[in-house]
């Protein structure tokens, strides 16, 4: 202080006083923050492009340099899509696009982040032939790749139906003899397993008699039994030894 002049040096609270003689007077004196505001806030990236579980980290420069309050604050428009932590990282969540928004003071910047859907890289079956007997069912196993792929969904398919049709989980039955091809296509990648529908072949076949009388002009019936009871073709033929008896 000098003649009377008071300069201030730092934030804080000091007591001036003026003294003659015995006499004295005082001023309380509060030093307050010369606050500089924020005039901008800019981000290295105004837009982005990620897929599902991928992450950016995005950087705020705020001038000036000397700015009092240099924060930076960060938003995501909608956190399902993705998300951003106090640093600027940004985790892409789930297809779609959001604003990340930084704000420093009044200010704000904005990145426009895109989330791409992890496509499907490959397709494969636990089986690429198999045989069945007609009536019999077998199921496919399909494998998916990458494990990130955001549509994991298999769609089956039978090149025809009447020979093995196959369902939504990958059943196969067996419907008649021939050979068909079972696909399975998730994204644009297919895999294919062949199938080859055998018949049932006939295992046995007996009659409800094994011996028997006859009068000169009677007639009697026989009855052949088949087994097994789903043979292909259970058709007999039948013939006598003697047409002449």
């Amino acid at each position: 202080v000098s003649n009377g002049m008071v300069t201030a040096l730092k934030v804080g609270t000091a007591t001036i006083t003026a003294t003659v003689g015995d006499k004295t007077a005082s001023c309380d004196i509060t030093v307050l923050i010369n606050e500089v505001p924020v005039t901008d806030i800019t981000l290295n990236k105004t837009s982005g492009r990620l897929t599902a579980g991928e992450s950016l980290t995005l950087v705020a420069t705020v001038t000036p340099e000397d700015a009092t309050d240099k924060t930076v604050t960060w938003s995501t428009l909608d956190a399902s899509i993705a998300t951003v932590d106090n640093n600027g990282v940004v985790k892409a969540i789930m297809v779609g696009k959001v604003t990340i928004t930084a704000k420093a003071g009044d200010k704000t910047a904005t990145c426009e982040v895109t989330v791409k859907p992890v496509l499907v890289s490959g397709i494969v079956l636990d089986k690429t032939s198999v045989e069945l007997l007609e009536g019999e069912t077998t199921s496919l196993k399909a494998t998916v790749s990458p494990d990130n792929a955001t549509d994991k969904t298999v769609v089956w398919s039978t090149s025809d139906a009447t020979i093995a049709n196959v369902d939504n989980n990958g059943v196969i039955k067996a419907i008649k003899v021939g050979k068909v091809t079972i696909t399975a296509k998730a994204g644009d990648k297919t895999a294919t397993c062949e199938v080859t529908v055998k018949p049932v072949l006939v295992s046995g076949i007996t009659l409800d008699k094994t011996s028997v009388e006859l009068l000169e002009g009677e007639i009697i019936t026989l009855k052949a039994t088949v087994s097994p009871d789903n043979a292909t073709d259970k058709t007999v033929a039948w013939s006598t030894s003697d047409a002449s008896i």
